[in-house]
């Protein structure tokens, strides 16, 4: 079998041959009267009519030899079989569509509607013309491609060889039409909230982080689809607003988890939790039948009907039930302690952390469709506490085959609990939980100018997978990759990596001095080289289950220099070696004003710059090899 690179070449020539014979391999714009479906649906007009017709798309099949030839043109909507004939054709345009086209490039064809002799709908080819030259061969039909990665990075290839997964696609599309659909019929306003955050609302995720150039500022990306905006809307008299957007978290992946995906967030105001559940059973269920046409759904090894009532579970009383621990009185001690004789991995060791993994484990047990209610208010700091029990909140969440599939409850609009919620958040993100839920004292400052009572809800791309069972990445189009490395780019990432720090002794720098060029080199050293490159994972874990966050995972070295020249010509070799480096100057430690800074040194030759120190990065071997005359500090 030819190699990729030979099969290339071959294609390579056929195109020059094209442009010999004065094609455009790759024109603007090629004959085209209709797309394929609209021909199969009117084929015996068409036939009949006996005129000139134009279709265009991708070339799946040729078969036949000699003077005839069948091809298979397939445009995205239907596919039709085209006949070249010598004696249709001209010889010259029936010559050169053997030497010069392949399976997989797009070509135009004009002819005539006719059926074949095994009655199969037809074309009958009277010229052609290249559309789009493909330099590249198609997977094979019966084996496509069978890597996942390399599935998800040529996914156009996926798609294109697989009709089924098309067609997912085109029902996720319905999905959320009439998600949309049946909420603007129902009087809600759709509309758009930002997606840059000074802070995180809406959710407890851990966030992606950004910075903001004009306004010299950090932000994140969201990780609800509005929340809190949302819910400022309501103040500001929009009784029932909606979106649909993108959301953003940067967590681990796994079948029901990706780090980006799309979600739908809902609140009416005057609406509560019981009201709620019956209006997004009912939208769920007409979004389900609309989307698939039937209720009844097999998703992980599991049948499920969504036609019934759902069932009603409280989230204590069934933690109690399997496990026998209530969650609201047992301590963290005892609650660890149940979740080792399980078997179960925790992260963390305060009690929101813990009560999570003990209702994860029961979850997976529950096929539904049930709705969860009855949520502790400690795994809720956005929704309001039960009057009868305070403990508890009006919360509810649909499960499917073990899974969270939605998630929904009136909302809390009480400023002084939402506050003390909040201070009890911003306690877990000092102790490490990076999952916490930040504070947002602007949003507290809304709820005193008043809020309506409101219930909200939402759902997201999961739910969808659900009902087609199939892993959160397999229903996004273009699911986040890590890049591809080359095997040079791979073997250096393999090698160790050293960090060194290189002080100046001729400039006799006070302790604190010193210290502070460390502490800068080092700042600008993580700022530019960056998390993922620096860290393996955040934070490791004590016996007792304390987070302590992790130093770099590369070696750190402090040296010293005897003179500010020989960190003058370190810094240029190690810039000519394309090493990352940073560098700390007089200026830099005798003022924080950065244009001060800027102006100094713009006002001097490199050579009248005082350096104070240097750090340098990049592989093992080449940062000892140019350090290793200098000694320790």
């Amino acid at each position: 079998m030819s190699s990729l690179e030979e099969i290339r070449a071959v294609r390579i020539k056929k195109l020059e041959l094209l442009k010999q014979r004065g094609i455009n391999p790759y024109p603007a714009k090629v004959p085209r009267d209709f797309y394929i479906d609209f021909l199969k649906s009117n084929f015996e007009d068409k036939e009949k009519g006996g005129a000139s017709l134009s279709v265009a798309g991708r070339l799946m099949a040729i078969r036949g030899q000699g003077a005839i030839l069948f091809a298979v043109i397939f445009d995205g909507t239907e596919k039709i079989q085209a006949i070249f004939k010598k004696d249709v054709l001209s010889e010259e345009d029936f010559s050169l569509f053997v030497d010069a086209v392949d399976i997989g490039d797009f070509i135009s064809i004009t002819g005539t509607a006719m059926l074949s002799k095994t009655g199969e709908q037809s074309v009958l080819v009277s010229s052609w013309v290249m559309a789009s030259k493909s330099l590249l061969p198609m997977p094979e039909k019966w084996h496509g491609l069978q890597d996942v990665e390399e599935r998800f990075r040529k996914r156009y290839l996926d798609i294109l060889m697989n009709p089924e997964l098309k067609d997912i696609f085109i029902k996720k599309s319905k999905f959320w039409d009439e998600t949309r659909k049946f909420l603007k019929r129902e009087g809600f306003l759709e509309v758009d909230t930002p997606t840059l955050e000074t802070t995180t609302g809406g959710a407890e995720a851990r966030p992606f982080k950004t910075h903001h150039n004009d306004f010299d500022i950090d932000v994140y990306m969201r990780i609800s689809v509005g929340e809190l905006w949302q819910k400022r809307l309501l103040a500001a008299g929009f009784p029932k607003v909606f979106e649909i957007g993108r959301v953003y978290r940067n967590e681990g992946s796994s079948p029901e988890h990706t780090q980006e995906f799309t979600g739908m967030e809902f609140y009416a105001g005057y609406m509560d939790y019981l009201e709620g559940m019956d209006f997004t059973e009912k939208m769920i269920k007409e979004v389900a039948q609309e989307t698939f046409g039937t209720l009844k759904f097999e998703t992980h090894g599991s049948e499920v009907d969504l036609s019934p009532k759902w069932e009603r579970i409280a989230y204590v009383d069934t933690i109690k039930k399997m496990l026998n621990i209530d969650v609201l009185s047992a301590t963290e001690k005892e609650m660890m302690k149940k979740l080792d004789e399980l078997k179960v991995k925790y992260e963390g060791n305060n009690k929101e952390r813990l009560t999570d993994s003990l209702w994860k484990y029961c979850r997976k047990q529950i096929m539904g469709p049930a709705w969860l209610i009855d949520v502790p208010k400690l795994v809720s700091p956005l929704s309001k506490a039960k009057p009868e029990n305070p403990l508890l909140t009006e919360r509810v969440q649909l499960i499917l085959a073990g899974a969270e599939c939605t998630n929904g409850f009136s909302e809390l609009n009480d400023p002084i609990d939402q506050k003390e919620r909040f201070d009890i958040q911003k306690k877990l993100i000092e102790g490490g939980d990076e999952e916490a839920m930040m504070p947002d004292d602007e949003f507290v400052e809304m709820l005193e100018q008043g809020m309506p009572p409101a219930f909200g809800f939402a759902y997201g791309e999961r739910l969808f997978a659900f009902l087609v069972d199939k892993p959160l990445r397999e229903v996004q189009l273009f699911p986040l990759m890590k890049p591809k490395e080359n095997e040079q780019v791979a073997k250096k990432r393999k090698e160790t990596m050293m960090v060194v720090a290189v002080l100046n002794k001729e400039a006799k720098l006070e302790p604190w001095q010193e210290l502070n060029t460390v502490a800068h080199l080092n700042a600008a050293f993580g700022a530019r080289v960056g998390r993922s490159d620096l860290f393996s994972k955040d934070t490791i874990m004590s016996k007792d289950n304390h987070s302590i966050k992790l130093n770099i995972k590369n070696a750190i070295m402090i040296k010293i220099a005897s003179s500010g020249e020989e960190l003058k010509k370190i810094l240029t070799e190690a810039k000519e070696k394309e090493l990352e480096v940073d560098e700390f100057t007089r200026e830099m430690i005798e003022t924080t004003n950065d244009k001060k800074v800027i102006e100094i040194t713009a006002s001097k030759n490199f050579n009248e710059i005082e350096y104070l120190g240097v750090l340098i990065y990049g592989t093992k071997s080449v940062v000892e090899e140019l350090t290793s005359n200098f000694k320790l500090y």
